[in-house]
């Protein structure tokens, strides 16, 4: 049984938009850390540190945790769906749809 690769290409494209995002993260937040003077503190709680931060530099942050939490069922359905090999156009246009929004 062949796996159905072409439905593996939302995936790869949800993966690569985490990157994405992980990135923009960091290129606006080290720069905004720094201009703030901040100086992280292992002992204070993480959001109590970031929460300091412009809402425009947080935003970016939420959105690449929300790239961890929401997308664990999407990852595996879509993998068992290409390698059953059971999918067809709907499949593909579900996937890129969950990937679009």
């Amino acid at each position: 049984m062949e796996p159905n690769r072409s439905l593996l290409l939302p995936a790869v494209a949800l993966s690569a938009w985490t990157f994405v995002m992980w990135t923009w993260m960091y290129v606006t937040r080290i720069p905004a850390i720094r201009r703030m003077g901040m100086k992280l503190d292992a002992t204070i709680p993480r959001g109590e540190q970031m929460a300091m931060l412009p809402a425009k530099v947080r935003w970016k942050a939420d959105n690449y945790n929300h790239l961890f939490e929401q997308p664990t069922i999407f990852y595996p359905t879509v993998i068992i769906a290409a390698l059953l090999s059971t999918t067809d156009s709907m499949d593909l246009a579900l996937a890129w749809t969950y990937v679009g929004t």
